[in-house]
């Protein structure tokens, strides 16, 4: 979720009632991108916490897909070089080269047709972090909900999309350093439809 802006912007863009946005807001009106990390982390925190009592998953999964980063540039050109190089191998096969591209996890095809990724896994300090830029290297004393996630698979969706010529969507968040104190990693499984 690379800033309050968008996010905001995507309330009201999947119509998100007017109560839950005040419930969202109030108190980080004039929350902006260049307000302190620690401003930013403790509203989406917040905004979570409300998500998760007023929203169901395929509208809490909506928004925050949505608000997905790293959609374009430079990782959607490799992306799509991938997919032209890879055109035509099995699937497992394909997944088995993912694993070699730079900041696209370590994908698995299941047993059940679901594939589930180790999506990030970075260490600090013997825990693993979250990569998102409104928590990475925060010192916090509070959990915050795998709902956060749902943006960060936003992401992966759109490129392993990409990448592999298939239709994913999320299916669960498996585990997240931010609602775990950094016992567990950030594993995501998808289902392809």
């Amino acid at each position: 979720m690379p800033c309050p802006e968008k996010f905001k912007e995507s309330l009201v863009k999947f119509e998100v009632s007017d109560s839950i946005i005040h419930s969202i807001n109030s108190g980080y009106d004039d929350i902006v991108s260049s307000t302190p990390k620690k401003i930013r982390a403790a509203y989406f925190k917040h905004a979570m916490d409300v998500f998760d009592e007023k929203l169901d998953f395929d509208k809490k999964r909506e928004i925050l897909d949505w608000n997905a980063c790293c959609k374009s540039g430079s990782r959607d050109k490799a992306s799509k070089a991938f997919a032209k190089e890879n055109s035509g191998i099995p699937l497992k096969e394909k997944l088995e080269k993912v694993k070699n591209v730079p900041y696209m996890g370590k994908p698995v095809l299941n047993g059940d047709g679901t594939i589930t990724i180790l999506a990030v896994e970075y260490l600090e300090n013997g825990k693993y972090a979250c990569a998102c830029t409104n928590f990475n290297k925060l010192k916090r004393d509070y959990s915050v909900s795998k709902t956060y996630c749902l943006c960060c698979c936003g992401h992966f969706r759109y490129h392993y999309q990409k990448m592999l010529d298939i239709k994913l969507k999320l299916r669960e968040v498996v585990s997240s350093p931010l609602d775990s104190d950094g016992k567990y990693p950030c594993v995501l499984n998808f289902e392809i439809v």
